[in-house]
């Protein structure tokens, strides 16, 4: 997934340029439109990956999931009953589906995975509004505007995931917990 946002992050980059490009031949006003939702494209998926990378190379999966911001909040079942959260949840791409693999990973290493993964889509969704302050330079508001809220509604229904899978998690490993005390006491 990380090198399908790379190459989305280049191409987007070289249209930009095109359309300006273009735009500065020719001064075609629509030109100069593509030009700006090229930006913000090429903006949201870098960021992306620059704060995914930044935070991963920071935290190296060593997030303490036991903190109260991790935990399940009162709401939170009946929101991801009305969501349907399970139904669609796998439908969704992982930027690294290693991490999250039971072959290579106990349940405690993909609970942690899952909540640094949380943290950087939080910081991915606050930071695609950074974008609306382009509008100073460039105009167009309205799709600074609109593109950042797509963005972070999208980076949102990553962070319930992680939270949706968070607690059965738990309970699993709570599982696996009492299994091997009960091994040992025998």
């Amino acid at each position: 997934m990380v090198r399908k946002m790379m190459a989305v992050s280049g191409v987007t980059l070289v249209l930009m340029i095109v359309f300006w490009s273009i735009f500065l031949q020719n001064e075609k006003r629509i030109f100069f439109t593509l030009g700006i939702i090229s930006l913000t494209i090429c903006y949201h998926f870098s960021v992306r990956l620059v704060i995914g990378g930044l935070i991963d190379y920071n935290m190296k999966n060593r997030v303490d999931y036991k903190k109260k911001w991790f935990s399940e909040k009162e709401f939170e079942k009946n929101l991801y009953i009305k969501l349907r959260v399970k139904k669609w949840k796998d439908y969704l791409p992982t930027a690294d589906e290693e991490l999250f693999s039971l072959k290579n990973h106990t349940i405690e290493e993909i609970i942690i995975a899952g909540c640094q993964s949380e943290i950087v889509h939080w910081f991915c969704a606050a930071a695609g509004f950074l974008t609306v302050f382009l509008s100073i330079l460039f105009g167009y508001w309205y799709i600074f505007l609109i593109t950042s809220v797509l963005a972070a509604a999208y980076d949102m229904i990553f962070v319930t995931v992680q939270r949706y899978n968070r607690p059965r998690l738990l309970k699993t490993l709570k599982r696996e917990s009492l299994k091997k005390q009960n091994n040992r006491g025998e």
